[in-house]
């Protein structure tokens, strides 16, 4: 595309979109490259329903203009993508369509690749799969294998959320403040089954301490919401054996004080507890004693609500209270008068159990094994067959994957008598019969970051020399409704796993970036409720939100929710790229509010994106004019002072805004903050007189610097602009810069910050800002803890600040070309006695802070 059009129409950037689609660099990960440093970006992997919506493309632009970051750093990037395809959607679609979940799920994974392909994300196509394949669910059935053969898996019976429409089992978490389902709305019941269990709960204190790792980066609130899920392991759950023939074989109960297992008198349960069949309270529970595997006693059990259950327990343990005697006084039951002292002690007790397998391991009351049975007939089959000799049997591996049958519609598995039969693997017995549910779809996402490793890998889950060298993640995207159950079960499988060796380390994130959600006007009646579309809607004054319907003048209520059918607030991203291109519907997305903040779609917000790439193609068009126009036989003017002014303007505005950007893209991730940056370049930029447009070569590499900076966030706008400026006729630049004018946009280097350019580093005291450092970036990127304290302490005016009081203790941050910080703690009488009085009112307070800011000194140093 020559460059002979100033305007930059819609029509303009879909041709250069077009050009460009499939020259965006290689994406691949290289596995055999061991040189550069490997940084692994994954966001979330979708469901395929079919079509993307905004919250898809602003999570894959953010994983996206990362990936594309790093690679301009040097390194070598895994950012691959797959399908999480089992669930209930699928299976729904199937039994309305009356087709088969597989053909309707591989269907949507070809629709939604191309609409991914269309916005330019530069995956690793290659590490391809989804959940569904039996490629990859064989991998799962392996791992549930190694869980069961750990004693990690295990079946009983349980009083499970039971959701009559979709008819299978749901998660607590599962079921909304009102008792429905999270899919279907249904009111939710509940159901006495047996069920598969994962025992997450032996995990819970490593999980807990694992939370206070110091190589998680930017988990914040996250870190909250974990603790919160676990609980704090304050106590230990044991499992008691029930005396006699009954369908459970054990209960559980928790106690913050082993010991109190050899004191105790009985086992009080919940009216609402399994074993109360008979449904009564205040009672003597007939026929049913536990055996205390630590006395060898056994003990009566009393159905009561009169006793305080530890917090998520329908069991109480109790010992000699009064009030526990008066409870079973009133119950009929006798008790001892006397009581032995304890014969062992917690750490013996704990001990026996965890060598008898009963329990014994830290853990808080709340936190409950991870159900995973599932019955549906698109899930992972759980590899177990029953045998009526043998009992539960594990299907041997050279046997897997279990597959799922693919000549039947909506009949659910536990009804498909041919896929049902099977053979003992032990015994050979021919009238056994196949596990009937599937896994929870969270167990196949609790490992799939792993498999992109060594996506098609036939002898194995991957290759743990692999994992040693790729793990973890280095940045993981995706939404907060995921950072409870999804977090919470995949770092369960990797601490598991990293105790058997498998892999590096048990935390499988080292940074996440959590995405806010893309929020869409929506407009209600207010006297009904009623959702209607905004065509129906009149707005009368906007700033206030005041809007009518049009049909009938009811006053109508604007709110800012998310995107859905149901609310008539959804927008199709693709409409978007019809209208403006892939470019900008990125930039769009990127642009105004940090990735973490919630994003209120609005068209006008769209002018400040738009506008910004056409004064960037403007400017690319009027530079080539100018070179065009010099005539090489009489050589470059003498430079003016003007000229040698706005060219260091040019060399000043070109550091300080890249060391702006680059911090925005790799520290702080707050990509709306570079786009500003970037901007600020460009206003610079815009601003040179017509001989340093001509003749600048602190021009050219501002220009090259704002277009490199661009390529991860418009890819195919930045490699239009990088060709323009690369053939451009006269250029001053040469290759002692580094840029490599035969290459695309894609085969530069991230731009570096000048040698000599004064870099920031603020002191602060007490956490106060008192002034600034500007120190060569030579030197500055080579700064310790203790040399910025030295130097600190040189400055004369900091002295002044400080006082002469010692130092209490220091921090110091250091990025790299971007900036630092150094703060010391002093005691307040230090910090007056340096000048910095307190105070006496908030507002005083307020008011210097901002006075101080403004005026903050800036102190220069030397190489």
């Amino acid at each position: 595309m020559q460059h002979t059009c100033r305007e930059l129409t819609p029509e303009v950037k879909h041709q250069l979109e077009r050009k460009w689609q499939n020259k965006l660099g290689d994406c691949r990960f290289d596995p055999a490259d061991t040189v550069k440093p490997k940084r692994y970006v994954l966001a979330m992997f979708p469901y395929p329903s079919g079509s993307l919506h905004m919250g898809h493309v602003r999570v894959y632009t953010i994983s996206d203009a990362m990936a594309r970051f790093y690679r301009l750093n040097g390194a070598n990037v895994l950012h691959p993508m797959g399908w999480d395809a089992f669930g209930l959607p699928a299976e729904n679609a199937a039994m309305q369509r009356r087709i088969p979940a597989d053909t309707w799920t591989h269907r949507n994974i070809g629709e939604m690749r191309k609409q991914l392909e269309q916005l330019a994300f530069s995956f690793d196509w290659e590490r391809e799969f989804a959940t569904c394949q039996p490629e990859y669910y064989r991998w799962t059935q392996q791992l549930f294998l190694m869980l069961y053969r750990d004693g990690l898996a295990y079946q009983r019976e349980a009083l499970v959320n039971w959701d009559p429409v979709d008819a299978t089992v749901l998660a607590d978490e599962q079921v909304d403040d009102n008792g429905c389902s999270w899919r279907s709305g249904a009111k939710v019941e509940k159901k006495v089954l047996r069920q598969w269990f994962v025992k997450t709960t032996r995990f819970a204190k490593p999980l807990l301490e694992g939370l206070s790792d110091p190589g998680l980066e930017d988990w914040k609130d996250i870190i909250k919401l974990q603790r919160h899920w676990i609980g704090e392991c304050e106590g230990y759950a044991f499992e008691l054996p029930l005396v006699g023939e009954h369908k459970m074989k054990s209960i559980a109960v928790w106690t913050s004080d082993p010991v109190e297992l050899e004191q105790a008198l009985f086992i009080a349960i919940h009216p609402t507890n399994l074993l109360n069949t008979a449904k009564q309270t205040d009672c003597l529970l007939e026929n049913v004693t536990v055996q205390n595997p630590f006395t060898g006693d056994v003990l009566p059990v009393i159905v009561t609500d009169a006793v305080t259950f530890p917090e998520g327990c329908d069991t109480y343990l109790a010992v000699g209270s009064e009030s526990n005697r008066q409870l079973a006084t009133k119950c009929g039951l006798k008790l001892k008068e006397n009581i032995p002292s304890p014969a062992s002690t917690g750490e013996e007790i704990v001990r026996k159990a965890l060598e008898q397998g009963i329990g014994g391991h830290p853990v808080s009351s709340k936190l409950r094994d991870w159900l995973i049975s599932r019955q549906r007939f698109w899930g992972t089959p759980i590899p177990i067959i029953h045998c009526p000799s043998c009992g539960p049997v594990p299907v041997p591996e050279q046997d897997l994957p279990v597959r799922l049958p693919t000549d039947s519609v909506g009949v659910p598995l536990a009804q498909n008598e041919q896929w049902l039969r099977a053979a003992c693997p032990t015994c050979h017995r021919a009238d056994c019969r196949r596990e009937s549910d599937t896994m929870d779809t969270f167990v196949d996402s609790s490992w799939y970051f792993l498999r992109f490793l060594d996506a098609h890998n036939r002898r194995e889950m991957f290759d743990s020399a692999l994992a040693h060298r790729l793990m973890p993640v280095d940045l993981y995207v995706g939404g907060k409704e995921h950072a409870v159950l999804h977090l919470y079960y995949a770092r369960f499988i990797a601490h598991y796993l990293h105790g058997k060796g498998l892999l590096p380390t048990p935390e499988p994130f080292k940074q996440l970036l959590v995405q806010g959600m893309v929020m869409g006007r929506s407009y209600r009646v207010a006297s009904n409720g009623k959702y209607i579309p905004p065509a129906e809607v009149e707005i009368v004054d906007e700033k206030t939100n005041k809007a009518i319907e049009r049909a009938t003048g009811e006053p109508v209520t604007m709110l800012w929710e998310k995107m859905s059918k149901s609310k008539h607030n959804g927008v199709d991203p693709l409409q978007v790229l019809r209208e403006h291109g892939c470019d900008a519907l990125r930039l769009i997305l990127l642009a105004d509010v940090a990735p973490t903040s919630h994003r209120n779609w609005s068209e006008a917000t769209f002018p400040g994106i738009l506008n910004w790439q056409k004064r960037l193609w403007l400017t690319m068009y009027d530079f080539r004019e100018a070179r065009a126009n010099i005539d090489p036989s009489s050589g470059a003017p003498t430079p003016t002072p003007e000229f040698t002014e706005h060219e260091h303007k040019l060399w000043d505005a070109r550091n300080y805004f890249t060391a702006g950007a680059t911090f925005n893209y790799r520290h702080s991730h707050q990509l709306s903050v570079g786009i500003s940056k970037m901007q600020g370049l460009t206003n610079v930029i815009r601003r040179a007189p017509p001989a340093v447009v001509s003749y600048g070569r602190q021009y050219e590499r501002a220009l090259a610097a704002q277009i490199i900076m661009l390529a991860p966030m418009a890819p195919h706008f930045a490699a239009e602009l990088w060709e323009q400026l690369a053939t451009a006729p006269h250029r001053v630049d040469d290759d002692a810069t580094g840029l490599r004018w035969d290459g695309t946009v894609f085969k530069q280097r991230w731009p570096e910050i000048d040698e000599e350019f004064p870099l920031d580093l603020t002191f602060k005291i007490n956490g106060a800002e008192c002034c600034i450092l500007k120190i060569p970036a030579k030197r500055f990127n080579q700064l310790t803890h203790q040399e910025s304290l030295d130097l600190a302490l040189r400055q004369e005016p900091i002295v002044k600040l400080i006082g002469k009081r010692p130092l209490r203790t220091s921090d110091f941050t250091l990025y790299p070309s971007c900036e630092a910080i150094l703060n010391v703690d002093l005691d307040r009488a230090a910090a007056e006695e340096g000048g910095q009085s307190e105070t006496k009112s908030k507002k005083e307070k307020k008011d210097k802070k901002a006075k101080k800011k403004k005026s903050l000194q800036v102190l220069h140093v030397g190489m």
